[in-house]
Order: structure tokens, then C-alpha cells, then sequence
């Protein structure tokens, strides 16, 4: 069903055919079309597919467009050449501005998303022409800054995208030279963009990461911790400390009056649970914990007054959050801080087979948690995640301890037979669900 948010427009009038042909009453009509924040009054608009497709029709437009004016390259001079390009790229944006000023946004967008596409290879390429710039990442942060107003201007989630795109290549090419400060401009070009303007769950994202990739890289510049060569066990805990906080934030969201932000919230903390996951799962494994825990003496320190930082803010934010919204993350804070806490007060060797214990009786626990969850909801994604996961953890314990052919065999049969079991158990519950309203 979450396909179908991205044919929108497509949806409206599919849903005007049932009522036109009596299938279903206007009312039914208008509940369908409420969950996905349309009406059986709007106007028709495309859906997202077609915008899409236009995108890349335009995308492809201007690469043969760009291509035809590369065929004739060496014919001619450098001011011809520099003239086409100029030319070329402000044809594309002032039809964009046209459209605009014409009320036509979908088109304006368009055109100015094949305007922005040929600025920047109008900037590489008259920078090669003249031999312009030495320090290339600079096209990159040009481009991006070229971008940004127009996204800006027309609130476009297409051109914001693009933004943050070519602002990211640049953070990973310039980081080589010197710390990318501009970075929080376009992140937060973007995060505006998502959370008062149009949601878009992939751009939340985006941002998102961008913004705490960014982080390590100050940490890196002001505490010389390396991405590697020992530095990744501080930039690990800066991330999961910063996860936190971006966990408690999304956790005040979630009774938003607004429907888009409790699903900008709902969305990053499906995310950041699977993330946990995955985590869990990687220190699930006494090799990790004990390189961890090594690098972490090294580099991880000056971290712990971040953390304290972090969980002054987090007791800021309480009075927002539902009680169980508080317990889940007081739980959470506990967890990450004793950790930590551990990590940089006793010695390695203590230290490593009980926090691998720990880890995986939180995975046990977050297997069975799932399982529990998806029973009292109704929810077969939850509950089949839930067996998943204690089938992977099983299978993970099992390449680290043991490893014939004939216990393989059992293993597999016995994950088999849990998987059997647990379909047919579903199956029931289901059909007992179904069968209480016929009984009352």
C-alpha cells in the first residue's frame, strides 16, 4: 500500500471511477482518499511516478542537448564555447522562471531541475576550458550554492534533493583538504524543507545522516581521531550518542498535531530500530567489543561530556514526550551510557564477555519483544520480524561456535521448523481474529 503514495494523482481519479460506477458511496470514497491526504474535489496532478519520469525525461533532454554541443566542441573558440554553455544553462533556467511566474510549478520545477543539471556541468566545464581552479571540490560547493536559492524559491523537494546531492559530494571530496563548514547550510536547507514545508521521507533521511556524518568529521578535526587506524570506536560512539538525541526528538513528534510530522517521526524511528539492530548484531561478538573497547581508551574519552550534554537535553525534553515514550527512552539512555560508561572504567579484559552477553540478551529480548508486539497488534510485519531476528541471531551464534556438516543439517531443519511453526501459528491467530465478530 505505500506504492500507492507515489501515484497520488493517478489515485483521485481511479477512486472518482468507483464512485461514478457505484461500487462504492462518495463517502468511502473520500475515507480512502484521506489517508493519503487527497480528496475527491482536487484537481487532477500528477502523481509522483510521473513527475519522476518527467525528471528523467528532462535529465535526458539536456544530456543530449549538452552532447550535441560536445560534438562540436573542438570547432569552437573559448568564448564560443563559454557563450554556448552561459547561453545553454540560462535558456533552461529562465524558462524555469517563466513557468514560474505563470503559475505552471511542476513545469518550472523541471525546467530549473535541467537548469541546475546544466550549471554545474556549465561550471566544470568552463573551469576546464580556462584552467580555472586548481582546488576542484570548489565546482562542487559552487554548484550547490547555485542550486540552493532556486530550491529555496520554489520549495521544490525534486531541487532540494539535487542540492543536497552535489552539497555531499562536495563534504566527501573537500574533507580530504579541509573541514566542509558550509555543510550545515544545505542540510538545513533541506531539513526546513521537510519538517514546514513538503515532507519527503528519503530527503528526512539524507539530511539526517548528512548532518551526523558532518559531526565526525569535527570530532575528527578537533580531537585528530582518524576514520580508521583506531579512531572508528570514537566516531561509533559519537554516532550512537548522537542517535539519541535525534531518537528523543523523533519521540516528541509522535503526537504532533500535524500528520506529516508524526510520520517524518514515525519513519526515523523505524530506521534508527533497525539500525540498533544491525548494531547489536555486529557487537554481538566478543572480537568486536574487545577491538572496541581498545581503540574507545584511545579516542573515545572526551566523549563522555558529550554524552552527559546529551542526556541534560534529553531531560529537557520529557515534558513532551507520553509516559511510555519517557520509559523507552530512559531505557535507551541507560543502556548507551552504561556501555560507554564501562568501556572507559575497567579493564579490557572484564569487560568483554559480559557486555557480549549483554548485547545478545538484548537481541533475545528485542526478538521476543517483536514477537509479543506484532501478537497484540495484529501486525505480521512485527511478528515475523521478531522470529527473523532470533533466527539470525541463532544462525550468527552458531558460525561463531560451531561449524560440521551434521550440526549445520539440525540448525537449518531446526530454523525450518520454527519458520513452519510460526507461519501456522499466525495463520490461526489471524482466523481467531476473524471469527470474534461473528460469534458476537
Amino acid at each position: 500500500m505505500r506504492v500507492l503514495r507515489w501515484f497520488k494523482g493517478e489515485l483521485v481519479q481511479e477512486v472518482r471511477g468507483w464512485v461514478d460506477d457505484g461500487l462504492i458511496a462518495s463517502e468511502q470514497g473520500e475515507a480512502i482518499l484521506a489517508r493519503y491526504q487527497r480528496s475527491l474535489a482536487d484537481a487532477d496532478q500528477p502523481g509522483a511516478g510521473y513527475r519522476v519520469l518527467m525528471a528523467l525525461a528532462v535529465l535526458f533532454g539536456g544530456a543530449a542537448l549538452l552532447l550535441v554541443l560536445s560534438h562540436n566542441w573542438d570547432e569552437l573558440s573559448r568564448l564560443g564555447r563559454m557563450i554556448g554553455l552561459m547561453g545553454f544553462t540560462a535558456l533552461l533556467n529562465g524558462a524555469g522562471l517563466v513557468a514560474w511566474w505563470r503559475g505552471k510549478r511542476d513545469t518550472a520545477v523541471l525546467w530549473l531541475f535541467a537548469g541546475g543539471i546544466s550549471y554545474g556541468a556549465s561550471l566544470m566545464l568552463i573551469g576546464q576550458i580556462y584552467h580555472l581552479g586548481e582546488h576542484y571540490p570548489d565546482g562542487f560547493l559552487w554548484w550547490a550554492l547555485g542550486v540552493l536559492p532556486l530550491a529555496w524559491l520554489t520549495a521544490s523537494r525534486l531541487l532540494h534533493g539535487l542540492q543536497l546531492s552535489v552539497a555531499t559530494v562536495w563534504m566527501f571530496t573537500e574533507q580530504q583538504f579541509a573541514l566542509p563548514w558550509l555543510m550545515p547550510l544545505f542540510i538545513a536547507a533541506a531539513l526546513y524543507q521537510v519538517l514546514y514545508r513538503k515532507r519527503h521521507g528519503v530527503l528526512l533521511i539524507a539530511a539526517v545522516s548528512m548532518a551526523l556524518y558532518w559531526c565526525n568529521l569535527v570530532y575528527a578535526e578537533f580531537y585528530h581521531a582518524p576514520f580508521w587506524n583506531g579512531g572508528v570506536a570514537a566516531h561509533v560512539g559519537l554516532t550512537a550518542i548522537l542517535l539519541l538525541l535525534v531518537f528523543g526528538l523523533a519521540l516528541t513528534q509522535r503526537q504532533h498535531p500535524l500528520p506529516g510530522r508524526r510520520r517524518d517521526a514515525a519513519l526515523l524511528l523505524h530506521w534508527l530500530g533497525r539500525l540498533a539492530v544491525l548494531t547489536l548484531l555486529v557487537f554481538s561478538e566478543p572480537r568486536v567489543w574487545s577491538e572496541f573497547l581498545f581503540d574507545w581508551m584511545l579516542y573515545g574519552r572526551p566523549l563522555l561530556w558529550l554524552l552527559a550534554g546529551v542526556l541534560m537535553a534529553l531531560l529537557a525534553l520529557t515534558p513532551w514526550l507520553t509516559p511510555p515514550a519517557r520509559r523507552l527512552l530512559a531505557a535507551a539512555a541507560v543502556m548507551l551510557t552504561a556501555m560507554l560508561g564501562l568501556a572507559g572504567s575497567l579493564p579490557e579484559e572484564r569487560l568483554v564477555m559480559p557486555l557480549t552477553i549483554v548485547t545478545n540478551l538484548l537481541l533475545l529480548a528485542a526478538g521476543i519483544g517483536l514477537i509479543a508486539w506484532g501478537l497484540r497488534s495484529f501486525t505480521a510485519r512485527r511478528f515475523y520480524a521478531g522470529v527473523v531476528l532470533l533466527l539470525t541471531l541463532m544462525l550468527v551464534r552458531y558460525i561463531s561456535l560451531i561449524g560440521d556438516y551434521l550440526t549445520s543439517a539440525l540448525l537449518f531443519a531446526l530454523a525450518g521448523g520454527v519458520l513452519f511453526a510460526s507461519a501456522r501459528y499466525w495463520r490461526r491467530a489471524m482466523a481467531a481474529v476473524r471469527e470474534v465478530p461473528d460469534e458476537q
